[in-house]
């Protein structure tokens, strides 16, 4: 039988936790991901006898403030910064032990980002939304935005390595899978040839893929990796999927409200 969880990121648009269960149930879902919208406050409600089983874990969750005055959604396993390296490693060391007590098979993980300015990035896209991707303004704006990401993004690399040892055996030892999500900004970790690079140093069984299906349209919208080649590269590595859908450059949307060829 096919295993199809809802993220709770969706619960957010119900009136009550309870009310998201009851529709997951009535719409054929099998399974949760607890995602970041989980708060250690709430985390009960979503592990109630009404809940269903969860197969999978976004981390950090629960999700909140941290030490360093930011929730543990906005640290970064790539930060040079060594505190908040720390911090985010702690936070998704939390996510692997809690995936274990409630039995999920996998934690999906945001690598971090690179210290590119993304502003570079929403001016390529107005250009792509203006129509103007055949231009020069287009060419020499991705020109210099793929120079300026390989300039900053080697010593991000070996943090998340870094990062990643320590989690591994976490996972390892709690009999979890670790899956590395692509992104869907330029400047995050990892691209396409990073994560090639990333999983090379990984064993299968304990770090995986997980594709984000609007996460690589939008990516290729955009003007970068094609969408299927995260699919055809990676595929033998791939340990789940988020099926999102996306209208122009905005994803996130429910599968079969947006222009994705889901065939």
């Amino acid at each position: 039988m096919a295993q199809l969880s809802l993220s709770t990121m969706w619960s957010t648009r119900r009136p009550s936790v309870v009310a998201f269960h009851r529709e997951a149930r009535e719409l054929g879902f099998t399974h949760l991901e607890l995602s970041g919208v989980v708060t250690p406050e709430a985390l009960p409600e979503f592990l109630g006898p009404e809940a269903l089983p969860v197969l999978s874990i976004h981390a950090p969750c629960p999700n909140g403030p941290t030490e360093l005055g930011r929730p543990a959604g906005a640290l970064s396993l790539a930060a040079l910064d060594e505190d908040e390296r720390r911090e985010a490693v702690r936070r998704a060391l939390d996510t692997i032990d809690l995936a274990s007590r409630v039995g999920a098979r996998c934690v999906v993980l945001h690598a971090g980002w690179t210290d590119l300015n993304p502003e570079m990035e929403r001016e390529l896209r107005r250009l792509v939304q203006a129509g103007a991707a055949d231009g020069p303004d287009y060419a020499d704006l991705k020109c210099r935005m793929t120079a300026a990401r390989e300039f900053f993004a080697c010593p991000h690399i070996d943090a998340v390595k870094e990062s990643l040892l320590e989690l591994a055996a976490r996972a390892r030892a709690r009999g979890v899978k670790l899956a590395l999500e692509n992104r869907v900004h330029f400047h995050e970790i990892p691209s396409f040839d990073e994560m090639m690079d990333i999983l090379s140093e990984f064993p299968p069984e304990v770090l995986g893929y997980w594709h984000d299906v609007g996460h690589a349209e939008i990516q290729a919208r955009v003007g970068f990796t094609p969408h299927e080649d995260w699919l055809v590269t990676f595929g033998e590595r791939l340990l789940g999927v988020h099926l999102h859908d996306v209208r122009g450059l905005s994803d996130h949307l429910p599968p079969g409200t947006g222009e994705i060829d889901w065939a």
